[in-house]
Parts: C-alpha cells; structure tokens; sequence
C-alpha cells in the first residue's frame, strides 16, 4: 500500500530532523516495517485514522488518477486530499485537475511540499434587507464572525466546496474582502457567485517512491470526529499490545490523518479522552497528515 510507505518515508524524515536518529529500514512489513540504528531496533506500525476503504470502484479511479499524475510529472509525489473532497472524475475534470498537479509539481525539489490551486465556486444569497451577518456553511464556517458587521443584510454562503485554505492569511483576508464586496451589490433574494480555489496539498516522495493520493471517499469523512475516536481506541487496543510483546528497543505507532490541515487534526483530542495504559510502552505515538509529522505523546529523548 503506498500510503504506508510514504507515512514511513516522512516518519523517519522526522525522527532524523527532530531527533538526529537515523533509521534504514531492514524489513518492511504489511503495515509498517522493521528499522534499526547502529544495534537499536525500532519496530513500526502504521494504521489509518479513517477506513479502510472497501469500495473497489472509487480505489480503482483513484488509481488511474495516480497513474496519470505519474505520467506527467518527472518525479514521485503524494497528493494530500482533504476530507469531503471528491476526487476528480470525468473529463475535462480529470485532464484539468492532472495538469494543476503537474504545473505544481514539476516546480517542487525533493522534500519540499506547495498546494494545487484548484479553481472552485463560491454561492452567496441575500436572504433579507436586515441584519448584519452572513451564515456559512463549508470551508468557511469557521471564518463567518469576520463577516459581522462588515455587511448590511442577512446572507447565507455555500462554501461547501472549499475544504482547504491556502497557508497565507493573505489569502484568507482577500476572500473576506472580495465576500464582503460582491455583499453590498446584492439585493435580497439574490445570488452571486465567487471564485476562489481549494488548496490541495502536493508533495515531493523519495525517488523511488510511487505517486499516491491520499484520501478516503467524502462518505467516509462524514462523522469524522466520531470515526477516528472509535478507530484510535481499536487501533491502539490491537496494535499497542503487539508492540509491546516485541523483541525491539524502541517502538512506534504512526497514524494516517485526512485532515484539511494539521492544526484541524482531532486525534490529539481523541486521545486525551482514553486511559494512558492504552498507550503506555510505545516510544513514538504520531499523526500524519498533510505531509507533516505530530507528535501525539511525548517522544523519547
């Protein structure tokens, strides 16, 4: 499965940035692998956070997607997919959305990660001459107290199409700006439509890596909250035992998340809410998500 051994990849990136250890891997495994430092074995698990993904149709797209991509950019990427996001299908969707991955990728060095600028529709109604407040749904519900104040009426705003922001607050301000200007031209009962971009997430693999695409099908991210608690408490029931029962110095539990980015990443939360004895033995506990590593416990010096 290559999302494993990408999960892998960017896990012992990690431990070499962050802890100076350098791990070569001396057998790889269904789900994770076997690696060691000088005489120090460090058994790895790594398990989804969200699936597995039962649905041989959608799997079977999403490795033509792969395909494509891999055809048109010179070297290995992972492409993160935020959760909700359908992947493209059809044409021209799926010519134009290959291309957006390719522009991107080709400008990438090794290791380093931007996003895909997809372009996406924004649908703002006024629903009443009143008020001062827009009620959003979508990837800018968490943003909808900037609007008060800012508009005179009462609107709704689907933004059910955008599941990732671009990094820059920049480009956060300039949405807000461009909402609250196309606001004032609308008279009640009416629509206008916005155009902006969902940021999907593309990064540069080790050479000798295969081009993956992280996601799950948007029904699998419905409940996310509720899925990855009752997922995290089973993985850790199977996993963690079997670590512990092993014969390697150092061991680690690596989590897949689909998050939009990983300051939105809910295990951490997850965790807090379980007994420390369901996690107590494994040296390195993380969540990888959006080509980035986060420690979930306190890692080992």
């Amino acid at each position: 499965m290559s999302e494993i051994a990408v999960a892998l990849e960017l896990f012992l990136r990690w431990l070499k940035d962050t802890h100076d250890r350098t791990f070569r891997i001396t057998e790889e495994r269904d789900a994770g692998a076997l690696a060691i430092e000088d005489s120090r074995r460090l058994a790895i698990e790594i398990r989804p956070l969200l699936g597995p993904v039962d649905n041989a149709e959608w799997l079977a797209a999403r490795r033509r997607l792969e395909d494509r991509i891999a055809t048109a950019v010179p070297a290995p990427v992972a492409v993160w997919t935020p959760a909700g996001a359908e992947l493209p299908s059809g044409e021209p969707s799926a010519s134009e959305f290959v291309e957006h991955v390719r522009h991107v990728a080709t400008k990438l060095g090794p290791q380093e990660r931007s996003h895909v600028p997809l372009p996406i529709t924004l649908f703002l109604r006024k629903t009443a001459e009143s008020g001062s407040v827009i009620s959003a749904t979508g990837g800018l519900n968490p943003h909808w107290a900037r609007f008060t104040g800012r508009v005179n009426g009462t609107f709704d705003l689907d933004s059910t199409r955008l599941h990732r922001l671009p990094d820059s607050e920049e480009h956060l301000n300039g949405l807000i700006d461009t909402v609250v200007e196309r606001s004032s031209k609308l008279e009640a009962g009416r629509l206008a439509e916005i155009e902006t971009i969902d940021a999907w997430t593309v990064q540069r693999i080790s050479e000798d890596g295969r081009t993956t695409i992280f996601a799950v099908p948007a029904s699998e991210a419905r409940d996310m909250g509720l899925a990855v608690r009752r997922n995290l408490r089973r993985i850790l029931g199977e996993e963690v035992p079997l670590l512990r029962a092993g014969e390697s110095e150092l061991t680690a539990l690596v989590l897949l998340g689909y998050y939009p980015r990983l300051e939105d990443e809910g295990a951490t939360i997850a965790l807090r809410g379980f007994s420390p004895g369901l996690y107590s033995g494994v040296d390195f506990l993380v969540l990888v998500t959006d080509g980035l590593v986060k420690p979930l416990i306190q890692a080992p010096r």
